[in-house]
């Protein structure tokens, strides 16, 4: 819009006209125009910071605390209890030693043929030492040593005091494989006997005895250990079985190598071959590792008798031997195998008044496995008024069963079960499961 006073106009008091742009008459003095009002702009209101109300707390309800505190009771409980089992799994062996054994029978040990084969070699998967002074039918059956055929042990107690024996198995071919597949059909049996004085004829009445028993041909044979030994017997080679009967010279072994299957003879061969080339039993691993878990000393009344070592398929193998292999017996062994040990070593020892103690050692694989089976061990004596008591600083369990007083606990990777005599303290038995390498 244009301004109103830039229009040419006549001052309505005089008639005088008037120039554009003026507001007042030249002549009277009469103002033109009605001045004109600006409107002054709107206020502008001042900032107000708006207010904060204050929060409203909202009242929680019990259920949700309770589960919050459920919730933090079991956080707590599994960190407890993962901490708990993580120090029972935890396991640093000792220092070991080589346990105490009869000297007759440590050197019956050494005698064992180390096997050489580079791609199959046969190694020892059990290991039973026994006295043949009181060999009876009871005896026959209590370990895994197979005799030759003609041979059993009233034979053997006429000319040797103390026999080792051990069960043969090849490895499988393939590389960094460690545990023995062979057959049982292909196991070889090898007894190392320590031999009475003033016995000519024994040697020759046991390879005597196996030819006619197997009908076998019979020749003799001669060997030369590298470690200098020389041993002089026979070889007897029949369908059903492959012997060698050997004696050292200027000593007190006797060795007998058993294979009953066609396929092992080359194996029973090189055995033959390789008597006395190491450190026998002792340079397997397997073997050391759970024979220098036994006391390197023993309380001073009680004297080490026998060993019996046997793998977990061992122990499988007599359960099926013993109770057949229909299906109830494989549901039976099913719920079992969780609980076989991977190797178990039993010692026997006598007191003074010969009075036998026992001593089993399960080995597990693994710490966490020893340990549930000791819980449902724990359990099941708990139930029978087991006491507790402390043994190589570890719980323990002891009571009195059938007769005899029973010691249990677990240390590590190992579950070790004693007993004695009713009469014996626990002290006692304490004292021998603290000699215990584990």
């Amino acid at each position: 819009m244009s301004d109103p006073t830039l229009k040419a106009t006549v001052c309505s008091q005089c008639g005088t006209p008037a120039a554009p742009g003026e507001g007042f008459c030249r002549n009277c003095g009469k103002q033109l125009f009605a001045p004109t009002i600006t409107a002054p702009p709107p206020a502008i209101p001042p900032l107000q910071t708006p207010s904060i109300a204050p929060p409203v707390k909202k009242r929680r309800s019990p259920l949700m605390m309770g589960c919050l505190v459920i919730i933090g009771l079991i956080v707590v409980g599994a960190a407890a209890g993962g901490i708990y089992v993580w120090r029972r799994a935890s396991y640093t062996p000792p220092v070991r030693k080589a346990p105490e054994i009869p000297q007759r029978a440590a050197g019956t040990m050494t005698e064992f043929p180390v096997d050489n084969d580079p791609n199959s070699p046969a190694t020892p998967t059990s290991v039973q030492t026994e006295s043949l002074s009181n060999a009876t039918a009871k005896m026959e059956g209590s370990g895994p040593a197979k005799l030759p055929p003609g041979i059993d042990r009233p034979a053997l107690s006429k000319g040797a005091t103390t026999m080792t024996s051990a069960t043969y198995r090849r490895r499988p071919k393939t590389s960094g494989a460690t545990t023995p597949t062979a057959s049982p059909k292909e196991e070889i049996y090898i007894c190392v006997l320590t031999a009475m004085p003033s016995q000519p004829g024994f040697v020759e009445g046991l390879s005597a005895s196996v030819a006619r028993a197997t009908s076998g041909q019979r020749t003799g044979v001669q060997v030369q250990s590298p470690k200098g030994g020389i041993y002089i017997g026979s070889r007897i080679r029949s369908p059903q079985a492959n012997v060698y009967v050997l004696s050292k010279q200027g000593g007190d072994i006797v060795i007998l190598i058993y294979g009953t299957d066609p396929s092992t003879q080359d194996v029973v061969d090189r055995l033959a071959q390789n008597v006395g080339n190491g450190e026998g039993l002792v340079d397997y691993p397997e073997i050391k590792n759970s024979l220098w878990t036994l006391p390197a000393s023993t309380p001073s009344d009680l004297k080490l008798q026998e060993i019996n070592m046997l793998t977990g398929q061992q122990i499988e193998a007599s359960i099926t031997s013993s109770a057949g292999s229909g299906d109830e017996t494989q549901r039976i062994l099913s719920q079992m195998r969780p609980f076989i040990p991977a190797r178990l070593t039993g010692a026997r020892y006598t007191d003074g008044g010969r009075q036998d103690w026992v001593a089993l050692e399960f080995e597990y694989e693994s710490t966490f496995q020893a340990w549930r089976t000791w819980l449902l061990a724990r359990g099941a004596l708990g139930l029978g008024g087991a006491q507790s008591t402390t043994v190589r600083e570890v719980d323990g369990l002891y009571l009195d069963q059938e007769g005899k007083r029973i010691l249990v606990f677990q240390k590590g990777p190992y579950l070790i079960f004693l007993s004695g005599p009713s009469g014996s303290t626990v002290d006692k038995l304490v004292t021998l499961g603290n000699q215990f390498q584990v």
